[in-house]
């Protein structure tokens, strides 16, 4: 910590140097243009599905810009949000990241809704998106606007904890090509081109990139089936990951088409049911395409339909025992335990928002959306008999008699309806709420309120109410010949009352702050019980309640500093333990020093309390961290050329995410100290 320190004062000691030189800068510089990092009114869509500003917004939001990504060095999405107060990332055993939010964590981040230009990208599967896109590259990437807190009344399923809209490049952002290329630790390769052109009315703009690694890896002295001779412990973690992302948007008038291609091959970073092994692939391929038209009849009336096709391709190769294991009825099985999964979901949809000025002051905001999901094209192959468990001298198909999961279809139907009312100079209220009925439970209707308050010239208050719910995802209701685990097709939704209430205030024109508080109370938590196999079942609930403050100081042209902290008290209201994993409390801090207009540096910390085990794991807790980033650009002495290296865990130190009691007993080590290097041209 001493040495972030002193990194830090000397950082914040240039920062304060360059100040005079940032008031005497370029006249053509406008003064607005100086500050506008933190202080400007930035519009977001998310929060009310149109635009308005971040302080009108009836939520608690964060909102970071592709300049701040840039600055701090962020190379993928699930880098931007380790800086949101509430936020916390952790890494599972197939080397995947998940989201934890105000205290929840939760198997591939279900209970966030994440959307890319407001298409959601949840797959059915899982119920989550981190799964495919913790890695969403942030070249691409305008904004990302992150609402915490409840989402359903406008986003319906998986808009629990959380929204994450990311917003990407228009033609007007890119205006030409941007070739980058990258490479670093893990023997690490990056290469994407952007572009961007405008003819007439026609509107192009797209992204390609193609990224490979070797991951890190590290000797694992332990796995679960540590001590049988059988076992691959100690060996090591496998980490490599490949890549392809594809990106393309066509405007003209008032019609818009989006689309994205996304691949990914990876290796199984410990392995299935912890057991290491050096055979796992998984593989997934991603594909939407959305069309949208924007009709706009007169000042006070806007309708906005737009139809979408989601695809989502599960390939993945399993080795989930070693050569040589002996299970447990001591039958040999010479070539381990392998099995080849494979299934397609397909999503077709319609959605239909209407916006009308009943007054002025006074908008109303009201849609339909319509979804059909099917889960087919299920292939299913083992080298041993799913039920019994006995050994088969070759990989068998057993798709049609015993699938992994079945053929399933879900068809969903909302309306949601919202009003926004500015009742006078000082007051706004929202008020919404949207319906959603699944063919296989009973339909869910959920409200929000809000009320916003600016009761000084340089404060404001948010009073906020809402319901959410997560359905149950095809895997937690269809899993089935598994010795391991099993779905229950008599799920139902899980539920969630949240009330917040933030407090911001600028304490100059330049220097912001923000204190909010929430308290969650979940109903009918999906987890597993401890049968054989284990089941998926509706347990207790959870109650949350926490704390979040931010302050924020910009200093002018890219010169500022910024912390938040977060203070997050999570149990379940069965037994009062604590909900495992998530840190109660955690922090950031950064500094950014423009050094004129050729150089920028940025050192950021992320600082995270010791992380509790969950009930009945003797192990002591995750011990408490404080990892350090560094960032140094060099610009403008080549037209068009940039320069950027970044230094992660710039202290080396050691740290572990949690593994589940009776896996690893040593946890999920990560990365040491690692770098990049980046080549920007700009043409």
């Amino acid at each position: 910590m001493l040495k972030f320190i002193l990194i830090a004062f000397s950082l914040l000691c240039l920062l304060l140097s360059n100040l005079t030189y940032s008031f005497a800068q370029d006249e053509k510089t406008g003064f607005d243009e100086m500050f506008a990092i933190f202080t400007e009114e930035e519009i977001v869509i998310s929060a009310l599905k149109k635009p308005q500003t971040v302080l009108k917004s009836p939520a608690i939001m964060s909102v970071v810009t592709a300049r701040q990504i840039k600055q701090m060095g962020f190379r993928t999405l699930v880098d931007v949000l380790k800086i949101v107060p509430g936020f916390y990332v952790s890494m599972d055993e197939t080397g995947e990241r998940e989201i934890a939010v105000r205290g929840v964590l939760d198997d591939a981040s279900q209970k966030v809704k994440v959307l890319i230009d407001g298409h959601s990208i949840n797959d059915v599967w899982r119920g989550g998106a981190m799964w495919n896109f913790n890695d969403l590259p942030v070249e691409n990437i305008k904004k990302i606007e992150v609402i915490r807190g409840p989402g359903s009344a406008l986003y319906g399923q998986n808009a629990f904890l959380a929204v994450i809209n990311i917003i990407t490049k228009d033609t007007e952002d890119i205006d030409g090509f941007q070739v980058t290329t990258s490479g670093g630790s893990f023997d690490t390769q990056n290469y994407n081109l952007l572009f961007g052109k405008e003819y007439g009315d026609l509107k192009i703009s797209g992204f390609l990139d193609y990224f490979d690694t070797q991951g890190f890896s590290k000797k694992i002295e332990q796995d679960t089936l540590f001590p049988a001779s059988f076992s691959k412990s100690s060996g090591r973690s496998q980490n490599r990951k490949e890549k392809t992302d594809l990106n393309l948007k066509l405007s003209y008038k008032n019609l818009e088409v989006k689309s994205k291609y996304m691949k990914k091959r990876r290796e199984d970073y410990i392995g299935v049911n912890d057991a290491l092994n050096d055979e796992s692939i998984l593989k997934d391929t991603y594909i939407f395409s959305e069309l949208t038209y924007k009709l706009s009849l007169g000042d006070r009336l806007n309708i906005t339909p737009k139809v979408y096709y989601d695809q989502y391709n599960y390939d993945p190769f399993f080795e989930q025992r070693p050569d040589g294991f002996v299970d447990p009825f001591g039958r040999l099985h010479p070539d381990g335990l392998k099995g080849r999964l494979r299934l397609k979901q397909r999503t077709i949809g319609f959605d239909n928002q209407i916006n009308y000025k009943v007054f002025e002051g006074n908008e109303l905001t009201f849609g339909f959306q319509y979804e059909w999901i099917h889960q087919g094209d299920i292939h299913y192959g083992t080298n041993f008999h799913p039920v019994t468990f006995a050994p088969l001298p070759f990989v068998t198909d057993f798709s049609n008699d015993l699938p992994f999961t079945r053929r399933a279809t879900r068809q969903i139907w909302a309306l949601y309806l919202q009003d926004e009312w500015n009742i006078t100079k000082d007051i706004d209220i929202t008020v919404g709420v949207r319906h959603d009925h699944f063919t296989r439970f009973e339909g869910t209707t959920n409200p929000r309120v809000g009320v916003i308050w600016r009761f000084l010239e340089n404060a404001h208050l948010k009073l906020l109410f809402a319901t959410a719910f997560k359905a149950p995802s095809f895997q937690e209701l269809f899993l089935t010949n598994n010795s391991v685990k099993v779905g229950n097709p008599n799920l139902d939704p899980e539920k969630i009352n949240t009330f917040e209430a933030g407090l911001g205030y600028n304490f100059t024109s330049h220097i912001r702050g923000n204190i909010n508080y929430f308290f969650n109370r979940i109903r009918d938590r999906i987890i597993v019980d401890t049968g054989n196999p284990k089941q998926f079942q509706n347990g207790a609930g959870a109650r949350i309640q926490g704390v979040e403050a931010e302050l924020k100081a910009d200093l002018g042209n890219d010169n500022y500093v910024f912390t938040n902290y977060t203070f997050q008290d999570a149990e379940e209201t069965r037994n009062r333990n604590r909900l495992p994993d998530v840190p109660v409390h955690s922090g950031n801090i950064g500094i950014n020093a423009g050094f004129w207009k050729y150089a920028n540096a940025n050192l950021t910390t992320l600082l995270s309390g010791p992380r509790p085990r969950e009930d009945g794991d003797t192990r002591r807790d995750i011990p408490a961290q404080a990892l350090v980033n560094l960032t140094l650009i060099g610009k403008n002495f080549v037209d068009n050329f940039e320069i950027k290296g970044s230094i992660f865990n710039l202290f080396d130190k050691s740290y572990d995410d949690p593994a589940p009691k009776n896996t690893v007993p040593t946890d999920y080590p990560q990365p040491g100290r690692s770098f990049i290097i980046e080549l920007r041209y700009q043409f």
